[in-house]
């Protein structure tokens, strides 16, 4: 894997009639005191004042780094993320919500550190950070994950996604983001990516998660609720079992799978189907 000292950073944000925070958003992004970056902007054909902010907010920084605009139809996070993320060519990605903001200048610059500082290192996460009514609450959730990161996800997806920074190239080699509406975005992501990698676990926030109203996850209790259906929905579908882990890798489980097997090809033959 490359190790450069100056990675480029892609930040990719999605937008859909975003104009509320938007511009938040991108003044934390033009502000960072890392400047070796790409922006790359999806978006969905917003009716609202979103694409003048975007293209004032291009206009101001074109000498500074390169800025991409691409639209795609309203398919969904997950979709808009997977276009976005194919327009990418840094070596480091993160995804900066329409209605999130990096905490502070220093924020893209203390990620360089971190994959400085650990050759070959291909993700990092750190806590998770809120703003609620105007209160910037931090959620240490870090602790549970180095205590035992398997058995942690396995019950919740407690990963930060707006302060989690991944190796571009590992992002597209595991699949992206589910696209579906009944999983988790990146829910999937994380359990295929920890399999073969573990994160730097870092106890820093970078970014900060605006709750407000038209949050898709925490917007409401009932948007809430929704988002632990879609979590529950994906550990069954990557075969999850809280506190246990994924199952396909367990050796009990590999015994039952095979007389299982075994089981239906005796029925087969008998012209029956069981299982």
């Amino acid at each position: 894997m490359k190790y450069d000292k100056c990675p480029t950073i892609s930040v990719i944000t999605c937008t859909y009639n975003s104009e509320v925070f938007l511009t938040q958003a991108l003044s934390s992004v033009e502000s960072q005191s890392y400047q070796n970056i790409e922006h790359i902007i999806n978006d969905s054909y917003s009716t609202d004042g979103t694409l003048e902010i975007v293209h004032d907010y291009i206009e101001r920084n074109k000498d500074h780094y390169p800025i991409k605009l691409v639209q795609s139809d309203p398919h969904g996070v997950g979709n808009a993320l997977n276009i976005a993320t194919c327009e990418a060519t840094g070596d480091i990605i993160h995804f900066l919500h329409s209605d999130d903001y990096y905490l502070n200048r220093y924020s893209l610059e203390k990620v360089v550190h971190y994959f400085n500082e650990n050759p070959g290192l291909v993700w990092l996460t750190g806590n998770f950070l809120i703003e609620f009514r105007g209160r910037k609450i931090t959620i240490p959730q870090t602790f549970l994950l180095q205590s035992n990161m398997e058995i942690a996800l396995s019950c919740m997806n407690f990963i930060s996604h707006e302060n989690t920074f991944m190796r571009t190239e590992a992002l597209l080699g595991y699949g992206g983001f589910n696209e579906t509406k009944q999983d988790v975005v990146e829910y999937s992501l994380w359990l295929n990516l920890m399999r073969d990698h573990q994160p730097l676990i870092v106890d820093d926030e970078f970014t900060v998660f605006i709750i407000h109203k038209g949050s898709t996850s925490t917007g409401s209790p009932l948007k809430f609720s929704k988002a632990l259906l879609r979590a529950l929905h994906t550990q069954r579908k990557e075969k999850i079992l809280p506190l246990v882990g994924n199952l396909t890798e367990k050796k009990s489980y590999q015994q039952v799978m095979t007389l299982i097997k075994k089981f239906n090809r005796w029925t087969s033959s008998l012209g029956i189907r069981v299982l």
